[in-house]
């Protein structure tokens, strides 16, 4: 049996600042069961002792004559309380020095209730044993006990900005049976909720975390969450978004496309409240996703490559994540994307596209022509040629041959998956001397994919400007790839033999250890060519990437090239995504802070000492 978080109690917990826990509930003496443990006589004055009773981890001391007995884990660090020690009634944890009641379990160092210990009634009967009384259900109920501190972890660890509470809080949820959907709300709903930012990296994570978790290989499932949540624990404050509402309920009610004029033009006046009160609206009175993602497209269309792209990108990963949700929580969750759509910098403001908006404008007054005949046309598409038209140096031609495409029936996400293999090539032959560039290729990467996405969801002649928008500024990044970087040779080899494929993959996770992208990128292409398994392959480089601390762009464009990878059938194009993916991922080395947590956490699970590491010579 899996249980289950309690997602909307969560959330009106928050919003209402209430997050206490009662892990001592009153129980009935007379539903009591008691178990036997030992011979009191084993039990030196103050000691205490460890017990395992059906799955129900105990500590009995003996203090001043008399038994009592606790759960065996610190709330705090999970150090088994049994190593600790009494003093004056009261029970200190040997790691941490946290002070707990002995009778009660209550914590003396912080008042939440969710750091009190569990307490059990313990007998010494006539047979001079000693018996501790567990209420039926009891392993049950710790594990309801485990998910409520998890969830309240989880929100502490939220608030301090800790990714080892989050950590903590993660391994703890996962090991009492959460789901990675009931995790994942959770941290949804909090980013969403007390984020002023818009929809940030953390929620975007998160995100991915969902959509790529069978690319990822189980030991790094618990890393990914932590990611995300430290993310949004970064880009977070204590205090909460004032409350919004939908606009009141009248028997005259503006229709479908009155909200949709009004949001289009709160957002071009960047009138973030009331731009965020029509999108409430909209859920409130039960429109489909499909019609409040056409509003939200629209919008993100309506100017220039907003926020190089990530606007579009954004709001494409909030209806995956709301979708994923099944739209628990949706009233809160739509409303940061407003901040991105009225707060990110819009291409035609800037000098880079002064040439290209009066070409552009011109061909928008085509667009309702334009998607007429695409709709009733049928026309295929050679992508790997379009993908070569998308790489020329001038957006003139390309986007009059784009026009000519969608008036022959191509379909718009077809133009799209081109564009996306145009992205892969231009982080493929990234050069490395232009470091400080990275983020461009991705976000065109990113970008074509979100698109591709958005014309499945909510398709419509205004999205087809996102197209348009995407290949200019695929042009404005050709400098990018002078002078380019050298692809691996089809039939390429590194000098060396392989014992098996995961000896290629220990070899890759080296490579990348040392920034050695090139390598990396011939193993890769020599790994394919010889067919050895893709799934191996994608929990490597997720795992190369995992265990650093990660930024957004290098999940985002692993995602894309897994999914590409997956959609295509020509060779060379599956090869382009994953040898994009390979150098964006290698030739990036940051801290690993968020893997360290992580592992301290899950080692602290399974019982261990972090006092006893075995690495630290």
């Amino acid at each position: 049996m899996v249980m289950a978080i309690a997602t909307q109690s969560f959330q009106d917990r928050l919003m209402d600042g209430d997050m206490t826990l009662d892990v001592s509930p009153e129980v009935d003496p007379g539903n009591l069961v008691y178990h036997k443990l030992c011979s009191a006589d084993d039990f030196e004055e103050g000691e205490g002792k460890p017990f395992t009773v059906e799955g129900t981890h105990i500590a009995v001391f003996r203090y001043e004559g008399e038994f009592n007995a606790v759960d065996n884990r610190c709330p705090h660090m999970g150090y088994p309380m049994s190593e600790g020690s009494v003093r004056d009634g009261v029970l200190i944890c040997h790691w941490h020095h946290w002070e707990f009641d002995l009778k009660t379990g209550g914590c003396f160092i912080t008042s939440g209730a969710g750091n009190d210990l569990k307490s059990f009634p313990v007998e010494v009967r006539d047979d001079g044993c000693l018996y501790v009384g567990l209420a039926p259900g009891e392993k049950e109920a710790a594990r309801r006990r485990q998910i409520d501190r998890g969830k309240y972890i989880l929100e502490q660890g939220l608030k301090d900005r800790s990714s080892l509470l989050i950590a903590k809080a993660i391994t703890a949820l996962k090991a009492a049976g959460a789901t990675p959907q009931e995790m994942i709300q959770q941290g949804l709903f909090y980013g969403a909720y007390k984020s002023n930012e818009g929809w940030s990296s953390g929620v975007a994570i998160l995100t991915l975390a969902a959509n790529m978790w069978e690319d990822v290989g189980e030991r790094d499932h618990n890393l990914f969450l932590v990611h995300g949540l430290t993310q949004i624990s970064r880009r977070t404050s204590g205090g909460s978004r004032r409350q919004g509402f939908p606009l009141p309920k009248t028997s005259d009610e503006p229709d479908l496309a009155t909200l949709k004029r009004w949001f289009r033009r709160l957002v071009d006046q960047r009138s973030s409240s009331a731009a965020q009160r029509i999108l409430m609206t909209l859920y409130d009175r039960g429109y489909s996703p499909e019609e409040i993602a056409d509003i939200v497209f629209t919008t993100a269309t309506d100017f220039y490559f907003t926020g190089d792209g990530h606007a579009l990108d954004f709001a494409n990963k909030m209806f995956e994540a709301l979708d994923y949700v099944d739209w628990e929580g949706a009233n809160e969750i739509l409303r940061p994307i407003v901040v991105d759509l009225v707060g990110r910098e819009r291409h035609e403001e800037t000098a880079r596209w002064e040439d290209s908006v009066p070409v552009l404008e011109d061909i928008f007054t085509r667009l309702d022509g334009m998607w007429e005949a695409n709709q009733e046309n049928e026309a295929p598409l050679d992508i790997s040629a379009f993908t070569q038209t998308l790489l020329g140096e001038e957006f003139e031609p390309i986007v009059a041959e784009i026009e000519d495409k969608l008036r022959e029936g191509v379909k718009p996400t077809d133009i799209c998956r081109a564009m996306t293999y145009a992205g892969a090539i231009r982080t493929a032959r990234f050069h490395l001397k232009n470091e400080g560039d990275w983020h461009d290729v991705a976000n065109i990467y990113s970008y074509a994919h979100a698109l591709y996405r958005a014309f499945h969801l909510a398709p419509s002649a205004e999205l087809l400007r996102g197209i348009f928008h995407g290949a200019v500024f695929m042009t404005y990044l050709r400098w990018l790839n002078m002078p380019a970087a050298r692809l691996p040779r089809e039939g390429q080899r590194l000098n060396e033999t392989f014992a098996s494929e995961d000896k290629m993959l220990d070899r890759l996770q080296e490579f990348a250890d040392f920034q050695k992208v090139f390598e990396a990128e011939v193993l890769v292409s020599q790994y394919l060519e010889e067919g050895y398994d893709i799934t191996k392959l994608r929990h490597t480089l997720a795992h190369i990437m995992l265990r650093e601390d990660a930024e957004l762009h290098m999940f985002q464009v692993l995602e894309v090239a897994f999914r590409h990878y997956d959609l295509s059938d020509d060779p060379k194009e599956k090869r382009m995504h994953l040898l994009a993916a390979t150098r964006y991922i290698t030739a990036q080395k940051v801290m690993k802070g968020i893997l360290w947590s992580t592992e301290n956490a899950e080692r602290l699970q399974r019982g261990e000492l972090l006092s006893e590491r075995d690495d630290d010579n």
